[in-house]
């Protein structure tokens, strides 16, 4: 794959977070414990109470079951950097790989300085279909794959998204489109001169405009969200400077 879309030189692998399997032992001891007092009822005559406790027991039984294979397949994960990309790999699947220069990744919750812990979740999508989710109980080390994912594309398509706007084309990220003049969002063009804020922290974009609060779009619905938010102080800062000459 790397070869295929030419990702040249191979940079790091990150491979599985550490499973924990409290949560496949916690539901193997309650339906281990229903199941005897199944068992119970039954020999003590009560066989429609021992077969509704059994059909209850299948729940968590079920549920462990369902963990237990995920964390199987997650073992074998991987996920790989390259110098112009990145490739996904997990048990049973095909390999999706993405080139930074296409690449549309999507983040649910933008880490600030001020938060206690940052959550990776990452959805990666490119022009030819190709699909990945996987967030911080996956792989190890999220702090460092996020942002390294994150820096990359930014990094490599922040000038082609600063030419299409300076040539007076509109950038689209998702609902939202930036252009010389303003910010749009559902057929509301909002100058940049009367924007005084950008704000994300509630995982929602919202923009303040002439003192009122605006809500936009969720983050994880922006692809390449540092983008965005890159054009988008690029564009205001200067509309809503004070006039030097007054």
């Amino acid at each position: 794959m790397a070869e295929y879309e030419k990702l040249g030189t191979h940079r790091q692998t990150y491979l599985p977070a550490p499973v924990s399997d409290t949560f496949v032992r916690g539901c193997g001891i309650v339906a281990g414990g229903l199941a005897a007092v199944g068992v119970i009822c039954a020999a003590v005559g009560s066989l429609v109470a021992g077969v509704a406790v059994g059909v209850v027991a299948l729940v968590p039984a079920t549920l462990a079951s369902v963990r237990g294979r995920q964390n199987r397949q997650n073992r074998s994960a991987r996920l790989d950097l390259f110098d112009h990309g990145m490739t996904v790999y997990r048990t049973g699947e095909q390999i999706a790989g993405f080139r930074w220069d296409t690449a549309e990744v999507r983040q649910q919750v933008i880490p600030f300085q001020n938060t206690s812990r940052a959550e990776y979740s990452l959805a990666m999508s490119g022009p030819d279909g190709a699909h990945a989710s996987f967030d911080d109980t996956e792989f190890a080390d999220a702090r460092e794959w996020g942002r390294a994912i994150q820096s990359a594309i930014t990094g490599t398509q922040l000038p082609r998204a600063v030419a299409t706007i300076d040539r007076g084309d509109i950038m689209q990220f998702g609902d939202i489109g930036l252009e010389l003049t303003a910010l749009i969002f559902r057929n509301q063009a909002y100058p940049w001169e009367r924007i005084q804020l950008i704000d994300a922290r509630s995982g929602l974009v919202r923009i303040k405009v002439d003192g009122t609060w605006i809500s936009l779009a969720p983050v994880a619905a922006i692809p390449n969200f540092y983008i965005f938010n890159e054009l988008a102080e690029r564009l205001r800062l200067p509309a809503t400077a004070p006039d030097p000459t007054t």
